[in-house]
């Protein structure tokens, strides 16, 4: 098993197509094919099949692009580490976040960094959580800065934790409800959720509710992004739930916090990466940064 069958393996995988595959390698169609068959005889497996659609993977190929894109994505690290130790701070690092991670503490952060690090290549996402963690199993991100999720780790990933903070209700400027100081005053309101029924933040609302002897409001928005709960929280009279970190990074979209007398649940936030991943020193130095804005935020 060879690093450059990996290569062409794992571009066939993600093309569906050996033609396509053979393009993106500038490689020729024939010797695309031969690389995968050499790979299929040293493993003694099967790892595609052909259609009329093009490519499928058989599961013992699924099982392999996993690691596969790992492997090359490690040998990728390791070869930046050896460039930044003998050279500069130079590199790719790829991390994920959260909103009220991007809205507060990451521009800090990076500029931080990039006093270090300024010829570094910087890629930030924001997906799910699931989404995240296998991107975190493939390679593809360093490490994923997010609230805890103790039960949807699994044994290969560790949380690192960060800091906490707790939720804040919040409302448009002028909201009717302005004024309410006790959760049962917002039951008949509509509420916005940035997750899927069952995800963190609706358990998080239904924790809220209940701790309260209060039943979840009938009246629940789904967005499927920050940018859109935003959007809907300062042009109607819907309320959501907010970390009050980030609450106070967006005070200046005319928002304000409706100051409840009951105590809300808290958020933990942590850093998410592989088990047993060794960071590049350039990935090490971001995460160095972004503790740094924490302790002094």
């Amino acid at each position: 098993m060879k690093i450059n069958q990996l290569q062409v393996f794992v571009t066939v995988a993600e093309e569906k197509s050996l033609r396509a595959a053979a393009r993106c390698l500038n490689l020729t169609q024939p010797a695309v094919t031969r690389s995968v068959q050499e790979l299929e005889s040293d493993l003694g497996v099967v790892l595609m099949t052909r259609n009329v659609q093009g490519i499928t993977l058989t599961d013992c190929g699924k099982a392999l692009q996993i690691r596969a894109h790992q492997i090359l994505e490690d040998v990728r690290r390791a070869r930046e580490e050896l460039d930044q130790i003998t050279h500069n701070m130079r590199g790719k690092v790829t991390v994920s976040a959260t909103s009220t991670i991007a809205l507060s503490l990451l521009p800090k952060a990076l500029e931080q960094f990039q006093k270090t690090a300024p010829e570094a290549e910087m890629t930030f996402m924001e997906v799910k959580f699931p989404l995240a963690a296998q991107h975190l199993r493939d390679g593809s991100l360093d490490f994923v800065v997010s609230h805890e999720l103790p039960d949807m780790l699994g044994d290969d990933l560790i949380s690192l934790p960060l800091f906490s903070t707790d939720f804040v209700v919040m409302a448009r400027a002028g909201h009717p409800l302005a004024n309410a100081r006790h959760l049962r005053e917002l039951t008949d309101a509509q509420w916005l959720s940035t997750v899927p029924s069952g995800g963190f933040q609706h358990s998080v609302m239904e924790t809220m509710f209940g701790h309260a002897g209060l039943p979840l409001p009938r009246r629940i928005v789904h967005c499927s992004s920050f940018a859109i709960a935003l959007g809907l929280v300062t042009g109607t009279d819907s309320l959501v739930l907010f970390s009050r970190l980030l609450a106070d990074s967006i005070a200046c979209f005319g928002l304000q916090q409706i100051p409840l007398e009951q105590k809300l649940p808290a958020l933990e936030m942590s850093i998410i990466l592989r088990k047993g991943t060794l960071l590049t020193p350039v990935a090490q130095r971001f995460m160095e940064c972004l503790r740094a804005v924490v302790k002094h935020r």
